[in-house]
Order: C-alpha cells, then sequence, then structure tokens
C-alpha cells in the first residue's frame, strides 16, 4: 500500500509546501488514478484520465490547506472549486471534488469516499472524464486533506 500520511491530497491530487523536505511521489498519481478507476471498472462505468491543470488547480488547494492547517472546499483565500479549476486554464462543463482527512493510505481514502453516498456518486459519475489529485506536506500536522476534481459534461450523477 502507498503510505499517504502527513500529506494533504488535494484536487488533481500531489505536491509538496515550500514548507518541507518531503519529495512527492509519482506512484501516488499513479495509485489514487487506478483506485479511482478501479472503483468505476467494477461498476462498469468508463475510467478517467489524469489532467495536468486538474492536477495544478488541485494542488493549489492541496498546498493552501496544508500551509493553513485546514480541510474545506474553499480556499482560505474564498476561492472556489470552480475558481480554481478556472484559473488554471481548464475549460469545464461541470466539474466534482471529494475532500478527505486523516487517512494514511490511498486504499482508505478511497473506502471513505466510497463509503459516502454523495463522494460515491462523485466518482460513479458516467460525464465525468478527467481527473487531478495532489498532496502537500505539513510538518506541523498530520491531517490529511483530499480532493478530486473531474470535469462534467451534465450535471445528473447516475444511481448506485
Amino acid at each position: 500500500m502507498l503510505s499517504v500520511s502527513q500529506f494533504s491530497l488535494a484536487l488533481l491530487l500531489v505536491a509538496a509546501t515550500a514548507s518541507t523536505d518531503a519529495v512527492p511521489s509519482g506512484d501516488y498519481y499513479s495509485a489514487m488514478l487506478t483506485a479511482v478507476n478501479a472503483a468505476r471498472a467494477k461498476q462498469g462505468v468508463p475510467a478517467l484520465c489524469m489532467n495536468k491543470k486538474l492536477q495544478a488547480a488541485a494542488q493549489r488547494h492541496s498546498d493552501d490547506m496544508a500551509k493553513n492547517n485546514y480541510m474545506a472546499h474553499d480556499g482560505a483565500d474564498g476561492s472556489t472549486m470552480s475558481q480554481r479549476i478556472t484559473e488554471a486554464g481548464y475549460e469545464w462543463d461541470g466539474c466534482a471534488e471529494n475532500v478527505a482527512a486523516g487517512q494514511e493510505e490511498v486504499d482508505s481514502v478511497m473506502q471513505g469516499w466510497l463509503d459516502s453516498p454523495g463522494h460515491y456518486e462523485n466518482i460513479m459519475n458516467r460525464d465525468y472524464t478527467m481527473f487531478g489529485t495532489a498532496y502537500s506536506y505539513n510538518k506541523d500536522t498530520t491531517t490529511l486533506p483530499a480532493v478530486k476534481r473531474r470535469r462534467a459534461t451534465a450535471a445528473t450523477p447516475p444511481r448506485r
């Protein structure tokens, strides 16, 4: 299992804050994308593709949450998920975000999301095609915020 303890995960989930000597692992990106796509495949939902612009938006939020030691969908500067995605240069029709804290492994984050109806619907939405993820290290906390964002072409999520 890939451990992500002491990292905050965020939209398009992965990177390190300026206050850390930790090095982001490329394994995290692939582990999270693999976990999301495995869950989708079990339900017959098409796989998502990683997108660098969405990752940049996720990283911005992840870094902000780690730096300011909080977990929320809005940024400490008041930015919203959709604003961060747009400012990263991504053209989108719809988007969703999942945030988590406290888990030490990708599998734990995923299980938490799959057990939550709203997060589950975000993950399983057939209209979502793109994905981004990030994490940021904060040596002063063990909080693990996680955010995922994906592009959607419609706003109606499928039923479980």
